[in-house]
């Protein structure tokens, strides 16, 4: 496995993720406009978005793609979790959503595709570890963060029109947030998720903690004002604040010799 990692880490071969939604109908448009946080007059390729709650919270995150019949959603957690999430704000609209035997194809070196097969993909055990050291966040990684504390803003399209969630971006437009996603790494590994304390002082939540070929590794949201290189503890557990990537993220497949 770890020789996998080192390839796809080095930008080669896929990721296949199972289930495509077909959004569909006269109504289609102005729904998933009024839904997600990108303005799809601009989509002509793929492109990611997110879906919020009315506190601009995320709630569910897709690759969208155009389609002659509507628009595909690539899911980045699961199709029913997307579905429902949808389905919830379908009143009068005529729009109709279609989960299609089609795959999302995530390659190493950052392109995104819809494909029919996963034949040849990398492992999907191996993507929890390439998207840590990438410093890439899962949809469990985010969920219930505002786009800003985790590095996603480029995915919110202002001036867009109103979508749900689309007033408090409005709000915090140009100003700074008190969280950002960081990395962690481990000096006394612990439990994850897990609230994050810093001189004593609640500073953030550690999201996910993976073990590696270099020891525990993890991603965490944790206020500004904490200095990389801090250590913070939460869950039994210790951590060092780095910047993403990792590091290791140019790992060649070699083990460390420290």
């Amino acid at each position: 496995m770890e020789a996998l990692l080192a390839k796809a880490l080095s930008g080669e071969g896929f990721f296949a993720f199972p289930g495509v939604l077909l959004v569909r109908g006269p109504d289609a448009f102005s729904f998933l406009q009024g839904q997600c946080t990108r303005d799809l007059r601009r989509l002509s390729g793929p492109m990611g978005a997110l879906f919020l709650n009315h506190k601009g919270q995320i709630e569910e995150a897709a690759t969208l793609f155009p389609h002659a019949e509507g628009y595909l959603l690539a899911p980045w957690g699961s199709l029913e979790g997307l579905s429902q999430r949808l389905k919830r704000y379908i009143v009068f609209d005529q729009v109709e959503l279609l989960a299609l035997p089609l795959y999302r194809l995530v390659h190493a070196d950052g392109r995104e595709a819809i494909g029919e097969s996963a034949e040849g993909a990398w492992p999907l055990a191996l993507y929890p570890l390439y998207t840590l050291f990438k410093g890439l966040p899962l949809l469990s990684d985010i969920r219930g963060e505002l786009p800003q504390s985790v590095g996603l803003l480029s995915l919110v399209d202002y001036g867009k029109g109103c979508y749900v969630g689309q007033e408090i971006m409005a709000r915090t437009e140009g100003k700074a947030v008190p969280y950002r996603l960081v990395g962690l790494r481990a000096l006394a590994s612990g439990e994850a998720p897990a609230e994050l304390s810093w001189a004593g002082k609640r500073v953030g939540e550690l999201k996910r903690l993976e073990a590696t070929p270099f020891g525990p590794l993890g991603l965490g949201v944790v206020r500004q004002e904490v200095p990389f290189g801090a250590e913070v503890e939460g869950g039994g557990g210790r951590y060092r604040l780095v910047p993403l990537p990792f590091e290791e993220a140019t790992w060649s497949g070699q083990r460390s010799s420290g």
